[in-house]
């Protein structure tokens, strides 16, 4: 899914974090990859794109801009991005 950053004009490809939610190509090779992981509340991410060993909570998101990932809380996510 895709959405517009309403600062920069970006359009960016962007996953909510949720275990039974369709996953976007890069985020489903991070799992095969063994880069991302499930913990009981979270995503646990290990040096992915460009990101070093964060939890990401159920509910927030991850932006991706091609080159770099980066997670976003669902508030600020709501108050800065528009989905297409």
């Amino acid at each position: 899914m895709f959405a517009l950053h309403l600062r920069t004009k970006k359009r960016l490809e962007f996953w909510q974090v949720e275990k039974d939610n369709d996953r976007p190509i890069w985020a489903n090779q991070a799992f095969t990859d063994g880069g991302f992981r499930w913990n009981s509340k979270s995503l646990s991410i290990q040096n992915v794109g460009g990101l070093l060993k964060m939890a990401v909570p159920l509910g927030d998101y991850l932006v991706f801009n091609g080159k770099y990932l980066k997670a976003v809380p669902k508030a600020k996510f709501v108050r800065e991005y528009r989905v297409d």
